[in-house]
């Protein structure tokens, strides 16, 4: 076949594929955009039955088509003859009008959502995705409470989106296991008891922890209306209601000076508000580091163990030859750290919940706030037991001089990575970089790195596209940005609580000498580094 034959027949077929996608605009930005969260969709799923299920893997067909249409005209080549050329125009020409008859399809599946949305209650459309992770979290902290399960395991279920069916499940587990390890033998509560967690569930929940799906609890419903004054009262066994403020007064310093339940209600009221909180932060080193709690403030040696010996063949004697582990270690701490504010004596007198809840409104994401800062400012490049910081040079994961994001620079990292070695100099077996951590300046040259968009031939194909997965911070300042791996097969980093306090707690005082409550804050937090092959850093530009 002459090769302007062929060149002739791959300008058809590439003007085939520049019209096509031309001519379906709204497809192509389909296979990389998302018009409403995916919590949306699931919260309308039970009034259009498996749309985005089906949508998604229309279009995911449709992307096939595409590069199927893209790698047929590679076929050709110059010394083709005509009949196989026209063959493969003909194949070509199949492949377009089929992904044609799918673009259809999926108009119709799209006018389809548009009508649903029309027809669906006006809560579903309007209920947004914060609102829906709220209440998502409300239900999980509700049922592993009542479950008995451990803070660490609720907080883990919320913050990796654990939907409320799978933790009912894991919640049913846990209480089975319970039950078949305590003897049959019958548990009797006290009243006294119930009525203080039902003042806890029902003061926590008007102090602004998300409220279930279900509603406050049979027992808490009855108390969902009282107040600080309310509830102090009936600690000391007061009757009737206070006439003036210095009744009130007295019945709060009876109440917080005594042995009665004020103190641990509102202690506890307010510990499960913030715990709910704290469970909902998301701050970004927990996508880079592993966590592994503390037994104790000691110093921790975390130990890094070598390869397994390598395996030699048994020769004919039949000995087997033994082999030694390589150790490294590093060490960490887990500090404590805390800090009190006061409850004034005239938001206890005013009874006003409204400004104790604006007082604690931010404490989840301030606490988290809080390990972030901890995080970077300490750990993200400590010094190593050799006496270098995390990145350096020595290390071969520094970039040896400063460039912006692109595929070049990004594949230079990721080829840095595979080839760190063991403690015994042993290639690692994968070491591939799921994560691209940037500060403010260039998250969005990251993002457009990792953007879908489907390519018009093999060329333009976006290689880092569904590989890594963008984030940022804004503890990193400037251009610098870097490559990690998930923490599950890696991480440079470890953090953790102490054993026993998974999450921040509060604690209400009396202080001597002065009027109102103090309230302390407290939380006990380490963090460090403990390696340096998971991860690459470049300067920036």
């Amino acid at each position: 076949m002459k090769i302007s034959n062929v060149l002739a027949v791959a300008c058809t077929l590439a003007l085939a594929v520049l019209l096509f996608s031309i001519s379906a605009p709204d497809v192509f930005a389909a296979s990389h955009h998302v018009s409403a969260p995916a919590s949306w969709f699931g919260d309308i799923s039970s009034h259009i039955p498996h749309f985005a299920a089906t949508v998604a893997a229309m279009r995911a067909d449709l992307d096939k088509l595409t590069q199927r249409a893209a790698a047929k005209i590679e076929e050709l080549k110059d010394d083709m003859s005509p009949e196989a050329a026209r063959a493969i125009a003909k194949e070509h020409a199949d492949i377009l009008a089929e992904a044609e008859t799918l673009r259809g399809e999926i108009k119709t599946k799209e006018d389809e959502e548009a009508a649903a949305i029309r027809n669906a209650p006006a809560s579903t459309v309007t209920q947004t995705p914060e609102a829906i992770a709220a209440t998502r979290a409300a239900d999980i902290l509700d049922m592993g409470t009542r479950a008995g399960m451990e803070t660490a395991a609720i907080q883990e279920a919320i913050r990796t989106n654990v939907g409320i069916d799978a933790f009912r499940a894991q919640a049913f587990d846990h209480m089975a296991s319970r039950t078949a390890q305590t003897s049959p033998s019958r548990v009797v509560t006290d009243e006294a008891e119930t009525r203080r967690n039902a003042r806890i569930e029902a003061l926590a929940y008007r102090l602004g922890a998300p409220l279930p799906a279900a509603g406050p609890s049979g027992a808490a419903r009855g108390y969902m209306t009282d107040g600080l004054v309310a509830i102090a009262a009936e600690a000391v066994g007061y009757r009737g209601f206070p006439r003036n403020a210095r009744e009130v007064e007295d019945i709060l310093t009876r109440a917080a000076h005594t042995t009665s339940d004020f103190p641990a209600i509102l202690e506890g009221s307010i510990n499960r508000t913030l715990e709910a909180r704290y469970a909902l932060a998301q701050p970004t080193y927990r996508r880079i580091a592993r966590q592994r709690n503390f037994r104790d403030f000691r110093p921790h040696t975390s130990l890094k163990t070598g390869d397994f010996p390598m395996l030699k063949q048994v020769l004919e004697d039949g000995e087997i030859k033994y082999g030694t582990l390589t150790e490294g270690k590093e060490t960490l701490q887990v500090l404590s750290y805390a800090r009190a504010i006061a409850v004034s004596r005239q938001l206890m007198i005013n009874d006003d919940l409204g400004a104790i809840q604006d007082m604690l409104s931010s404490y989840g994401s301030t606490v988290a706030l809080f390990e972030e800062i901890t995080f970077y400012s300490s750990a993200i490049n400590a010094k190593l037991a050799d006496g270098q910081t995390v990145f350096h040079a020595s290390h071969n994961n520094l970039a040896g001089a400063g460039a912006a994001i692109d595929v070049t620079t990004v594949s230079n990292g990721r080829a840095a990575m595979a080839k760190q070695k063991s403690l015994d100099d042993n290639p690692l077996l994968s070491n591939s970089p799921s994560i691209i951590l940037t500060g403010p300046d260039t998250i969005t040259a990251a993002e457009m790195l990792v953007a879908s968009i489907t390519p018009a031939t093999v060329q333009t194909v976006n290689i880092f596209s569904g590989r890594l997965t963008p984030i940022d911070t804004a503890q990193i300042t400037g251009n610098a940005w870097y490559l990690f791996p998930n923490p599950e097969a890696g991480s440079n980093y470890r953090w953790g609580y102490l054993e026993g306090y998974e999450a921040p707690r509060v604690r209400i005082e009396n202080p001597f000498g002065r009027q109102g409550m103090a309230m302390s804050v407290e939380h006990d937090f380490g963090c460090g580094a403990v390696d340096f092959r998971f991860g690459w850093k470049n300067p920036g530009a």
